[in-house]
């Protein structure tokens, strides 16, 4: 395995520790500020959670059907969170979080869709 396959690989779970821990924090999030746990939307996002590990897993795996809908799904989001950025009338430290996923979200797609790095380490997986 050469550096720039080490190096897709590094960066890909990297990313992927990223984009779990703002799903965490955004679960976390959503639950803190109500004065009850909502357990019906609770089993939505762990649904949908669960969901984004194994379609990470995928992606770690080389198939090409997981890279296209992580990219998709990931654009669809940045869409939404750039709309929401500019929208919401909140407080600039209430939009923090916001800016955050922006830039994970754009990390990942360009990680995904555009690096060499990950290129190569797609490649990789794929001729096992």
């Amino acid at each position: 395995m050469d550096n720039l396959i080490k190096l897709g690989k590094r960066r890909t779970i990297l990313i992927s520790i990223s984009i779990l821990l703002v799903s965490i924090h955004s679960i976390y999030f959503y639950h803190s500020v109500r004065p009850e746990i909502e357990l019906k939307k609770l089993f939505q996002q762990l649904i949908r959670f669960s969901l984004t590990v194994t379609l990470l897993l995928m992606v770690y795996k080389g198939k090409k059907w997981a890279k296209i809908v992580l990219i998709i799904l990931f654009s669809v989001a940045l869409f939404g969170l750039l709309i929401s950025f500019n929208t919401l009338e909140i407080s600039f430290i209430n939009k923090i979080p916001f800016g955050i996923m922006v830039f994970v979200y754009s990390m990942a797609i360009y990680h995904f869709g555009f690096s060499k790095s990950f290129k190569a380490f797609y490649l990789f997986q794929n001729n096992k």
